[in-house]
């Protein structure tokens, strides 16, 4: 078996691909890793390649037994073959928005892809004020298509129940279990991740909260359980590569079966987190912090809205006589894909905040008083989604709670600083 390196895998692929750099020019190869986070993403677990002729542009990808940054958990080395299968399926569904795909070689657990690198990673240009007008349309399109054409409303039923046998990737799924549902609040907790020592004091008292643990785990339950339709796994702003008109998503080996609102309760905990992140980071002017905030409202409304939209479209069209024209049965998914992913969403969040693994979406906040808000606010907003995900009934209704808990945060982070400011002034004018 070959391990690929950056001397070997030009050779490796001229081998693969009869088109590749048949003129016998130069050739230009970097390893993901190599180049700054904003240029490769915040990845850690395969060994990918960018190999370039100047006509085209490639990505390679091997799968190893350990990941390319030292964790603690077991990989499986046939991830890459559900990977590059639900990239099959997910091209033939929806193909704009996914990479062109070339090469799948089983012996060498290595595929190849287009390299989709002209667009460049949106949650880096989201950290930056970067907007993209399509993105909550491209986004919404890509879940509703691919989540309603790997469903039972669509696919007759042992065609489903293969699919979900096929793509069952239990070892995926598990990494994926412990990271959304579950914290580890206390030296006998041996299964959750640890919290992050420096935010320890806050964060431990809302992730023991008994009212939270419980909606965690039923929220657990259902992603456990729930196999409604093949879904990404791992949807977040850094596998969405972009511009003002294009998008292609990348990413794929926590592939499975899952609920329908899995995918946009992970996606969507990113602009949340943006939001949040919006309120304390610093702007150039205060209109500008204001037009982003906005614009993350918007994304969480609009993606919402238009997966509803487009998911009830197909079903008008495509869906299973069976479940045609039922009564309130379209009504009643449009409410449990709103109340799911606002629980999905702030699970994820919470894990990840309390968590001791890097947050892009707060660190680049580089004042340590105004990112501590930030998550502060973010800890305190998922919390009231936890306890309140089942009682939803509009997307609306989740906003103006957003909404409620900023103006509540603000203002008592702004009496703090305030009492600070003038104890500060006092201090000085007693030494005097």
């Amino acid at each position: 078996m070959i391990i690929l390196t950056k001397e070997n895998v030009t050779d490796y692929v001229k081998s693969r691909l009869d088109f590749f750099n048949t003129d016998g020019g130069p050739v230009t190869v970097s390893a993901i890793g190599e180049g700054s986070v904003e240029e490769d993403g915040d990845g850690f677990i395969n060994m990918v390649f960018r190999v370039s002729d100047g006509k085209y542009f490639l990505i390679v990808k091997q799968s190893t037994a350990e990941p390319r940054c030292k964790g603690d958990f077991v990989l499986d080395v046939n991830r890459f073959k559900l990977e590059y299968e639900s990239m099959q399926i997910r091209k033939a569904i929806i193909p704009d928005l996914i990479p062109d795909l070339y090469d799948c070689d089983d012996e060498n657990r290595i595929f190849i892809t287009e390299d989709v690198s002209r667009l460049r990673i949106s949650r880096f240009q989201l950290l930056k004020g970067v907007t993209y007008p399509l993105l909550a349309e491209q986004v919404a399109r890509y879940m509703a298509a691919n989540n309603f054409y790997t469903s039972e409303f669509y696919l007759d039923g042992k065609t489903f129940r293969d699919l979900s046998v096929h793509f069952m990737n239990s070892t995926m799924r598990d990494i994926m279990d412990v990271g959304m549902f579950l914290t580890s609040v206390s030296p006998e907790d041996t299964v959750g991740r640890p919290l992050d020592p420096d935010f320890v004091t806050f964060s431990k008292r809302i992730c023991a909260d008994p009212a939270v643990q419980l909606s965690r785990q039923k929220l657990r339950h259902l992603f456990m359980t729930k196999g409604e339709c093949l879904i990404h796994g791992d949807l977040h702003t850094s596998n969405i590569f972009a511009s003002q008109t294009e998008a292609k998503i990348i990413d794929m080996e926590y592939t499975f079966c899952g609920p329908f609102s899995y995918d946009m309760g992970y996606f969507l905990a990113n602009f949340i987190a943006q939001y949040a992140a919006a309120l304390f980071r610093p702007y150039k002017t205060e209109q500008a912090r204001v037009m982003f905030k906005d614009y993350c409202l918007f994304m969480i409304r609009e993606t919402y809205c238009k997966f509803c939209d487009y998911f009830c479209r197909y079903w008008d069209e495509d869906a299973k006589q069976v479940y045609q024209h039922v009564p309130g049965l379209q009504q009643d998914f449009r409410l449990t894909t709103l109340r799911e992913f606002i629980g999905f969403a702030a699970s994820a969040m919470l894990g990840r905040i309390a968590g001791d693994i890097p947050y892009p979406d707060y660190d680049d906040i580089d004042d340590y008083v105004q990112r501590h808000n930030a998550k502060c606010y973010s800890i305190i907003l998922n919390r009231q989604m936890l306890v309140k995900w089942e009682q939803y009934n509009t997307i609306d209704e989740f906003i103006s709670d957003m909404l409620t808990v900023e103006e509540i945060y603000c203002r008592y982070a702004k009496e703090y600083d305030e009492q600070r400011a003038d104890a500060g002034s006092t201090a000085g004018q007693n030494r005097k």
